[in-house]
């Protein structure tokens, strides 16, 4: 088993930026999204996630190193 090189490195974090709920934090490392959202406990069909300028899918890894932004889906409906 690889070990995980944050691991023995307490002090590394990922910033999030919630704009669902408007707040901002500092999180363990994650390695994918569908583990971010998770650990956040947010449902996955209920936001995008954006890293840079990538929106990222539930099985895509997260870089530890570039802060991650959630925000709502909104849906507009169709027009007539």
């Amino acid at each position: 088993m690889k070990p995980d090189p944050a691991a023995g490195r307490p002090d590394r974090t990922l910033t999030v930026i919630n704009h669902q709920s408007g707040t901002t934090r500092e999180i363990r490392p994650v390695k994918t999204v569908q583990a971010l959202l998770r650990l956040l406990e947010i449902t996955p069909e209920t936001v995008l996630v954006i890293q840079g300028e990538a929106l990222l899918c539930d099985d895509d890894p997260i870089d530890p190193n570039s802060q991650v932004e959630i925000r709502p889906v909104i849906s507009g409906g169709s027009l007539p």
